[in-house]
């Protein structure tokens, strides 16, 4: 036995253990023939429920440079899932053996559909006419992955529909007739409907890297839609989640088992920088908080999906008095973000500062506002320490982003984190904000403040309340069981 590692082009193309079946050696060169050690390699845990996998007619093929034998190939898809597909080849060829990685792979549709992504061989079966081969997929770009899904919801459910464009007539009526879109939100985004228009029709016909819909559709109307936008650095944010009813069928769960689908798959991507999938929603608000919050009860775990209580209120964008003497408004310290953290773990134990990861954001690490630049879009966010005496009273992170793009601005407002609420009043959080909320260039700037029971305490009457969910996605397959025991859901 013998440890062996291929590379090309710079890339390890096999790393595994082998045989050594035989050898010559003369005096020219040395010729030795291995074979792999293992029949299976595991490259991820296994999971109880696998995304599911479809024969797709007429077949998909794939075409990759062969990275031992220098040589183009080409094989038909037996079938596929979002996580890997499996390719049959005839026995007396063996190009493909467990351990095998391929950087590049197309897989094609019909000469209209093409994706690229990189795989590793991890079975190889034979019967006695053909080999069954498994391949994992590593990686995809964002596109590519969209699409895959697409063409396999489709053929789950014909009337599902995955980041293609969408007509913005037809989604304006599905708002406004499920809700979603009521009189009071609609009077706020009035004054401002240019810029909102441009932000939809940017986010659902020009279908950026930033966001993901996915819609349930038929004769051109919607019936199902639900949404999902990069909010922070390594963090997704599902929302805009409403149905209407068609029929039978249950638009409003298609697209939540489609949507749960998607982020099982896109979890294991590394391109994909998704560590936390979020949602706000209100908790009187029954199906989220069944699935969500249902969710977050049952796993018991903090640290692997936590759920906060924020109170939720609209603060004019005026000009109040200056902070008093003694109190200062800057950016945050490092020892003052260490002091939220332990603030937060002791009245929460949740994952928002992770999600948050101010820390990361100081040091330059985040590449997230320059993406949304290159596409056109606005997003940023930092933290700024409220201190009284040079002691923090309260932590605020304004958020901006584009108007509407969550369209109850909750990224688009300002988060409070009340330290010691017992150091401020009204008036000092009013001159605090008083002095950012210009920034913003809205009549009224969305306010989020933790703990929720902290706005009452300073004289502040909340308009609404949320909830933020927040899970860890190494436990999204534990989402997609629990959705399964809870309703009835398959994902076949």
């Amino acid at each position: 036995p013998m440890n062996v590692r291929f590379i090309g082009a710079g890339r390890v193309v096999f790393a595994g253990e082998c045989r050594l079946l035989r050898q010559t050696l003369d005096a020219r060169e040395r010729e030795m023939v291995l074979t792999p050690t293992h029949d299976t390699v595991q490259r991820f845990q296994p999971e109880p429920i696998r995304n599911p996998r479809r024969q797709v007619s007429p077949p998909l093929i794939a075409l990759f440079h062969h990275p031992l034998l220098g040589k183009r190939k080409k094989l038909e898809v037996f079938d596929i899932s979002t996580s890997g597909i499996s390719v049959r080849e005839p026995v007396n060829e063996g190009i493909l053996f467990p351990g095998l990685i391929l950087p590049d792979v197309d897989i094609a549709y019909a000469g209209t559909f093409q994706i690229r992504c990189s795989v590793q061989a991890i079975y190889r079966r034979q019967t006695e006419d053909a080999a069954h081969c498994g391949l994992v997929i590593l990686d995809m770009d964002f596109h590519s992955y969209s699409r895959l899904n697409d063409l396999l919801g489709r053929s789950m459910d014909p009337h599902t529909f995955i980041s293609t464009e969408v007509d913005m007539d037809a989604l304006s009526e599905f708002f406004f007739d499920t809700g979603f879109l009521y009189a009071k939100k609609y009077r706020l985004l009035q004054s401002y409907k240019d810029r909102f228009k441009e932000t939809y029709r940017k986010l659902y016909q020009e279908n950026p890297d930033i966001a993901r819909h996915i819609t349930y559709e038929k004769d051109g109307r919607i019936y199902g839609h639900m949404s999902m936008v990069k909010a922070y650095e390594r963090a997704w944010m599902i929302h805009h989640h409403a149905a209407r009813n068609l029929e039978n069928r249950l638009p409003g769960f298609q697209v939540l088992k489609q949507i749960m689908i998607f982020l099982n798959g896109m979890c294991h991507l590394p391109s994909a920088k998704m560590d936390y999938v979020m949602c706000y929603y209100r908790p009187d608000n029954k199906f989220p908080e069944r699935v969500f919050g249902g969710f977050a009860r049952h796993l018991n775990d903090r640290r692997g999906c936590s759920l906060d209580l924020f109170a939720y209120l609209t603060w004019p964008a005026a000009n109040t008095a200056p902070l008093p003497e003694g109190w200062t408004l800057t950016d945050a310290a490092p020892d003052e973000l260490r002091e939220l953290r332990l603030f937060y773990a002791q009245a929460s134990g949740g994952l928002f500062p992770d999600v948050l990861d101010l820390e990361g954001l100081q040091k330059g690490l985040s590449t997230l506002e320059q993406a949304y630049a290159r596409l056109g879009f606005l997003r940023r966010w930092k933290a700024l320490a409220l201190r009284c005496n040079g002691k923090p009273a309260a932590i605020l992170i304004p958020n901006r982003s584009d108007l509407g793009i969550n369209l109850s601005e909750l990224l688009n407002g300002i988060t409070i984190f009340l330290l010691e609420p017992a150091l401020l009043s009204r008036d000092i959080l009013a001159a605090a904000l008083s002095g950012i909320s210009g920034d913003y260039n809205l009549d009224k700037v969305p306010l989020l403040i933790y703990p929720h029971m902290g706005a009452g305490a300073l004289g502040l009457e909340h308009e609404k309340l949320y909830s933020l969910w927040i899970m860890d996605t190494r436990f999204a397959n534990h989402l997609m069981e629990f959705v399964q025991r809870k309703f009835r859901m398959k994902y076949e």
